[in-house]
């Protein structure tokens, strides 16, 4: 247990899968309560954010005066990469120079680091932030160097120490730090269930609500990776994501396929994990599940993300063939 250490969660989504982790490691836990969406055109996020200024605004000051009334003496980010933690970071940077800001990784990103692109966000951010008082965008994985970054690998802390200028001393390889309550489980489930034959368990993202594809095509991408894992695995469990519940209600699956509610019964009950790119694939690893990432050419992210799983598969080659 780590004493005067706060755990910010910036999400509502993440906030019960934090929360977990703050009681096994001894945190304080804070819930700022935002959502961190992106749909429909890039003009209009902006302006979605840029509109939000006033409820981030709020938030921040709640937060400042939690860090001012309690004696913390580290500040543990849910994540560092988003617009919601860049106006978070540079507000406490601002206010408590001295505070020691450690970010956790959640999610996989593709290790790149293309110049153009890094340049124009950081534009966009400086000049709406000298406009409007809010930064639209966020910074990327590893853009803000803080105190301290726990990742999950070698490649991760390869990439942040070569291309983003961090100290290899501040950069920590610990998955099991940053996800406790799944190495937990694990070793609480690992003698009590035996898998009856070849399982899978399918890993649900909220493809749309990132602005990845729509709403009816992540169902269609849904549907047919349901009906190709049926005809190869006596049993198909699904475990959707906390964001999209009741979304599987609409869907007539087959008999050998079921909805699971526990992430970690499904890890233990399966032999092989399925996502198109769900950071959820990484815990699947902790229960040492064989992990495969599926690509599409209709969801919009970079190929090099499925670099983090042990096999990558072609939707319209391979299941939609």
């Amino acid at each position: 247990m780590e004493e005067a250490s706060c755990l910010i969660v910036f999400e509502s989504s993440m906030e019960q899968r934090y929360a977990q982790m703050a009681a096994i490691h001894g945190f304080s836990l804070y819930r700022v309560g935002l959502n961190n969406t992106w749909q429909n055109s890039f003009a209009n996020n902006l302006g979605q954010r840029i509109s939000s200024k006033q409820l981030v605004k709020e938030k921040i000051s709640l937060l400042i005066k939690l860090v001012n009334e309690n004696s913390f003496k580290k500040i543990y980010l849910s994540n560092a990469e988003g617009y919601i933690s860049k106006n978070f970071i540079y507000a406490l940077r601002k206010e408590f120079p001295s505070l020691k800001l450690i970010a956790l990784q959640h999610g996989v990103f593709p290790l790149k680091n293309i110049l153009y692109k890094e340049t124009i966000r950081k534009v966009i951010n400086a000049l709406t932030y000298k406009l409007t008082g809010i930064f639209p965008l966020g910074a990327g994985f590893g853009g803000i160097i803080l105190d301290g970054y726990y990742v999950y690998s070698n490649r991760e802390k390869e990439f942040l120490v070569s291309k983003k200028g961090w100290q290899a001393s501040n950069v920590i390889v610990d998955i099991k730090f940053i996800k406790p309550e799944v190495y937990r489980e694990y070793l609480s489930l690992k003698a009590s269930n035996t898998k009856d034959g070849p399982a899978a368990v399918f890993l649900l993202q909220g493809l749309h609500l990132a602005g990845l594809c729509s709403l009816e095509h992540e169902s269609y991408l849904i549907e047919e990776t349901i009906k190709y894992l049926s005809n190869r695995y006596k049993t198909v469990l699904i475990k959707e994501h906390p964001a999209c519940k009741g979304r599987l209600d609409a869907m007539r699956l087959p008999k050998n396929v079921s909805e699971e509610s526990s992430l970690f019964e499904a890890f233990s009950k399966a032999n092989d994990a399925y996502s198109f790119f769900s950071t959820a694939l990484i815990d699947a690893k902790i229960f040492d599940l064989k992990t495969t990432g599926i690509s599409s050419a209709s969801i919009t992210v970079d190929k090099e993300i499925y670099n983090n799983f042990d096999i990558k598969i072609d939707f319209e080659e391979t299941i939609a063939s």
